[in-house]
């Protein structure tokens, strides 16, 4: 990441003015082996995907990246998705691909990493929904915490020689799950694997059935979180604080600042605390970029309205549109969610959490990575 270009990011984003889009999260399908009751992707129609040729066109388009998510549905469902990685990585150069997958294909994940051209840019994120019981009663019998345990166990003695990134994603559905997270801890931190969580939103525009498509303006709140029914008896705020004080605990120094910035964010919103901080100006249909299986470009997470497609436009055209100028216009006038994989962008191309107020003395001091995985990895 080019820190001077960053800069010039963060003022024009801090101006209001359109900048190109650095950071773009990719669904590369919606098709999914999971069967989540949080979620639809599942339920939704699997449509058209780009092909390995056409993700090379729509990259082509939108040039040098620094971040690209590469995300689902489940990824490792298309038979292509290592060349559609390698395609992305060659187009865009972008400092870290993040893969965020259910771990439900441990052969073939292991099978792009050992072949990947540059595998020290992947960033590995496997999802757990808590300890077994609960993960696999909410996931299905496809995706199962047995099959997701293996593909961390693959990951984990392939980090060193390739010099990889991975962590859990531990998604909080219920109270029950929010009781497993110290399981989850228990059986990943000594491995030198960190576990990290997100709250379960009530309901999503990009994968519910019913809203994917429209703006689900009942979940971006000015206040307050719209959790997940089955956590309305949880005492998420004493789990909120909790996680904070851990934080430092982290091996990862960016996810330690990054996971702080949220659950600060995220404490604050489930107090009620009037006009809640932080609350980063948010850069979608700017320095951040969602892309549909089909090249389209939907307007953020909770407004899954589109505004035109990259395979079919150019940038500018997309970018200068009438309806991408309104859907940015809406976007200003947001109250703004707390959804993470918006928050990240939005804090760093902001430049709201590169202010030194937003970091912690820990953030930054190392973290010894235990010693044992590292021999076990270079066999």
């Amino acid at each position: 990441m080019n820190p001077f270009r960053l800069a010039l990011d963060v003022i024009g984003n801090r101006m209001g003015r359109v900048t190109r889009p650095r950071f773009v999260t990719y669904l590369v399908c919606y098709r999914c082996n999971a069967r989540c009751k949080m979620c639809d992707s599942w339920r939704l129609m699997p449509g058209s995907e780009l092909t390995p040729e056409q993700v090379r066109v729509v990259f082509a388009k939108l040039g040098k990246l620094d971040v690209v998510r590469l995300t689902g549905g489940e990824p490792f469902l298309r038979d292509d998705f290592a060349e559609v990685a390698a395609v992305v990585l060659d187009t865009s150069r972008p400092t870290a691909l993040h893969i965020t997958t259910n771990g439900s294909f441990p052969e073939r994940t292991e099978k792009m990493v050992r072949e990947f051209a540059d595998a020290s840019r992947l960033r590995f994120m496997v999802s757990f929904d808590g300890a077994e019981a609960e993960h696999d009663a909410n996931r299905g019998k496809d995706v199962t915490f047995a099959t997701a345990c293996e593909t961390v166990e693959r990951l984990i003695r392939l980090r060193i020689r390739y010099n990889l990134e991975v962590s859990i994603n531990h998604t909080v559905i219920s109270e029950q799950s929010l009781i497993d997270h110290d399981a989850l801890l228990d059986r990943f931190t000594p491995r030198g694997i960190d576990v990290h969580m997100v709250l379960a939103y009530s309901d999503s525009a990009m994968y519910s059935l019913k809203r994917v498509g429209t703006k689900a303006v009942d979940l971006i709140l000015p206040t307050g979180y719209p959790l997940h029914s089955k956590l309305a008896h949880a005492d998420v705020i004493g789990f909120v604080k909790k996680k904070l004080s851990d934080v430092k605990n982290m091996n990862n120094r960016w996810l330690r600042i990054g996971k702080r910035y949220y659950l600060n964010g995220l404490l604050a919103r489930l107090q009620n605390t009037p006009n809640p901080h932080p609350n980063p100006k948010c850069v979608a249909l700017r320095s951040h970029l969602r892309l549909l299986p089909d090249g389209s470009v939907p307007v953020c997470q909770f407004n899954t309205e589109k505004v035109g497609n990259l395979l079919d436009q150019s940038l500018e055209e997309l970018f200068t549109s009438a309806a991408t100028t309104e859907a940015r216009a809406w976007v200003d006038r947001c109250t703004g969610c707390w959804a993470e994989c918006e928050v990240v962008p939005n804090a760093l191309y902001s430049g709201d959490f590169l202010w030194p107020h937003r970091r912690h003395p820990t953030d930054l001091a190392p973290v010894e990575t235990p010693q044992d995985d590292r021999r076990v990895a270079l066999l």
